[in-house]
């Protein structure tokens, strides 16, 4: 008898929306961790699970409607980080009740000891610590970006902890609707957003020399000049000051002393053009399949952007 061939590993799906009736549950979906979950409070329990795994970053929302004793070691050598807000405010991390405005961060080797309110909705964001601190330091074009190993509590600029709330949030959200979304280059883009504000939240430098205007018009050219040969989305914050080796923040304000708009925003603006572009000289092309080429996967955003932009809906630009 031939040997029995070993069965094929079957990657997890992107994204999983998961009823529990059991917070165990939410382990069993998770082979990398090991722990206990002890439900302490009474009642029938009653929650959901969504998780996404994109590219880079992979997001967990869990809500539950009893208090839950989490004690135990993710060994996935993820770093994870996951924001207090009022819908978990009144769980117990180590011991400790944070407010809201505040990070949890578990850098890889932290144990969890976790005991959550009665009625928590939790949201929380992994990444390999390495991708991290490569992508802070081309953010904030500095070496010294470290991670913790273990367990600590952040309290971010307000404003920080925000955006990084909404960019989580948001992605979540966009995936759960549309799994699609995710390997696509708006996918792509969404997840570094929520890289560049998670490390806008977890690092305080202190700010770079500030490059002379010259400096700075020489940077937007060549930053212009790369968007321009990318035109199909593919590029996002961290890419540019990885390739351009010059800091998110002096990059951000090159672009905005030139035209009162973010380097992203204006990215999306060559790309409205672009389409627009090739729509008046194509008038029979698709406009789904043209807007696709130039990097917009959520037909109902483009449609928006564009409107916005040019005053008019790509339907009517195509009839001229």
């Amino acid at each position: 008898m031939p040997p029995e061939s070993p069965r094929p590993t079957v990657a997890p799906p992107p994204v999983r929306v998961v009823p529990l009736s059991d917070f165990s549950e939410a382990s069993e979906l998770f082979s990398s961790w090991h722990g206990k979950f002890e439900q302490i409070s009474r009642g029938r329990f009653a929650g959901t699970l969504q998780a996404l795994r994109g590219g880079r970053v992979r997001i967990i929302g869990i809500t539950s409607n009893q208090r839950v004793r989490l004690r135990g070691r993710d060994v996935s050598g993820l770093v994870s980080v996951y924001p207090v807000t009022d819908g978990n405010g009144g769980s117990l991390w180590h011991g400790r009740q944070l407010a809201p405005g505040q990070l949890v961060v578990h850098g890889a080797e932290a144990e969890t000891d976790h005991y959550s309110a009665r009625r928590t909705d939790n949201l929380g964001l992994s990444m390999p610590p390495a991708d991290l601190e490569e992508a802070a330091r081309a953010l904030l074009g500095t070496d010294r970006a470290t991670l913790p190993r273990t367990w600590s509590a952040l309290s971010p600029p307000p404003g920080a902890f925000a955006g990084l709330h909404r960019k989580l949030s948001t992605l979540l959200g966009r995936g759960v609707a549309d799994p699609s979304l995710l390997g696509t280059p708006e996918g792509g883009q969404l997840e570094q957003e929520c890289v560049r504000a998670l490390v806008a939240a977890l690092f305080t430098v202190d700010p770079m020399p500030e490059l002379s205007l010259p400096a700075r018009s020489e940077q937007l050219h060549r930053a212009e000049d790369l968007m321009r040969t990318q035109l199909g989305g593919g590029l996002g914050a961290i890419d540019l000051c990885r390739e351009l080796g010059v800091s998110d923040r002096t990059l951000r304000l090159a672009f905005r002393e030139r035209y009162g708009l973010g380097p992203i925003a204006y990215y999306k603006c060559l790309r409205l053009n672009a389409v627009r572009t090739f729509m008046r000289a194509n008038p029979l092309a698709p406009i789904a399949d043209v807007a696709r080429v130039y990097g917009f996967h959520h037909l109902g955003n483009f449609a928006a952007d564009y409107r916005r932009l040019f005053g008019e809906r790509p339907s009517e630009t195509v009839r001229g």
